[in-house]
């Protein structure tokens, strides 16, 4: 009996252990462990250990100097052409040479018959006319002028004309007439251009083609061959680009005299080895003194001009006065620096002179030496003293107690 007892309990603990394990989370056979990645596992953040700020701070960086603003000429003012100025209508009417009508409202045929060309190859020919009309929508036309090739506009005085009714209607209310006289002596060479060019009466006092594409105001001139530049005393045809006057007619003086019959032609050339000058004086004397006076890009504006004197006499002396130069680095004789030559005529002198480009480098005024000869506009002006006191300029505006180029309008003329 108790050995039936010690069976049945033996069952009933095997029966318990049994269902104990049943009710247990089976265990899963492990598969096989996956290839190892080069993915880093996970760590646990810690906190940063700031770095220490360096010791040797470096030194900032200076900041740099600016750039400086290049120097602009006041007067290079750019020229519009007839679309961008507004052009209303125009008519480019007549064209005289040397004050003979050639064209008179048959400018087109004429141009059309002579490959709009004027030929001057004999070197016969002084002056060259383009008469005619335009209007703009805004603005009246202020000053009339002309443009050979590329060179600076030339501003001609006393071009306007009545304006007839008919101009007005066909032009609007700021049409005028004009009349341009441009003188053509020296011109050499075949092909150059000669455009009309207006000022416009605007704020910036803007600069106009009249090229409209009905009847452009466009003519070509052929000039002779030019003839080689050589200081000799003797002024070739075609020897200088341009020719100017100081005589009666145009003459203003500052010391209440008259010029009478004194005759002064001034011939330039702006070379690449310096400015050719030629003076051809009729009606002066020993001692009296021929002057040109330079603003060069208008870099002397505020203060006076740099003049070259010619002193005429049995032999020629050169003066650099009002400033020093590279040149020469004073107000001084330069007779031994220039190239020149005096040939005495009946009643005057012809005097030729070769400026080196040194001499329009004014050593004296801040920015001024940095005048680059050739890429510049190089003013110019014509000036005489006479019988010792008597003084003349052909400048519009007549020399006062203020001698600047900006109170002497000295940018009217420049050299080409």
């Amino acid at each position: 009996m108790k050995k039936l007892f010690a069976i049945l309990i033996v069952l009933c603990m095997a029966v318990a252990l049994f269902a104990g394990c049943q009710t247990n989370t089976p265990v899963e056979t492990p598969t096989e462990a996956p290839e190892v990645t080069d993915a880093p596992s996970e760590a646990t953040p810690t906190e940063a250990t700031p770095t220490e700020a360096p010791t040797d701070t470096p030194e900032p960086t200076a900041t740099p100097e600016p750039t400086p603003e290049p120097f602009k000429d006041p007067y290079a003012v750019e020229i519009l052409d007839w679309i961008d100025a507004e052009g209303q209508n125009s008519s480019f009417d007549s064209i005289f040479i040397d004050s003979k009508k050639v064209a008179d409202g048959d400018v087109q045929a004429w141009k059309a018959d002579n490959d709009e060309t004027v030929d001057g190859t004999s070197g016969k020919i002084k002056t060259v006319s383009m008469r005619g009309w335009a209007g703009f929508f805004d603005y009246k036309m202020k000053d009339y002028g002309y443009q050979i090739d590329n060179n600076p506009v030339q501003w001609v005085k006393k071009a306007k004309e009545m304006t007839e009714p008919a101009v007005i209607a066909a032009g609007g209310d700021n049409a005028e007439r004009f009349n341009v006289k441009i003188p053509v002596t020296g011109i050499t060479g075949a092909g150059h251009e000669i455009k009309i060019v207006v000022r416009l009466d605007d704020e910036d006092g803007s600069l106009a083609y009249l090229n409209n594409e009905a009847g452009p105001f466009v003519i070509y001139f052929d000039g002779p061959e030019a003839a080689e530049a050589a200081i000799d005393g003797s002024i070739a045809s075609g020897e200088y680009n341009a020719q100017y006057s100081l005589t009666k007619s145009n003459a203003q003086t500052w010391t209440g005299s008259e010029i009478d019959s004194a005759n002064i032609q001034y011939y330039l050339s702006l070379k690449e080895d310096g400015l050719y000058v030629g003076i051809d004086a009729s009606g002066i004397a020993s001692g009296d003194k021929l002057q040109l006076a330079f603003n060069p890009g208008a870099r002397l504006e505020d203060t006076q001009p740099l003049f070259i004197t010619f002193v005429a006499g049995d032999s020629l002396k050169i003066l650099q006065e009002n400033h020093g130069t590279a040149l020469k680095g004073e107000a001084a004789d330069i007779t031994d620096l220039i190239e020149a030559k005096i040939v005495a005529k009946e009643g005057g002198y012809v005097i030729e002179a070769k400026i080196p480009a040194d001499f329009f480098s004014v050593s004296d005024v801040e920015k001024a030496d940095q005048f680059v000869y050739g890429r510049e506009n190089l003013y110019f002006g014509m000036f005489a003293i006479l019988g010792g006191s008597n003084g003349f300029t052909n400048q519009s505006a007549a020399p006062g107690s203020d001698w600047s180029c900006k109170a002497l309008a000295l940018h009217e003329y420049v050299a080409y």
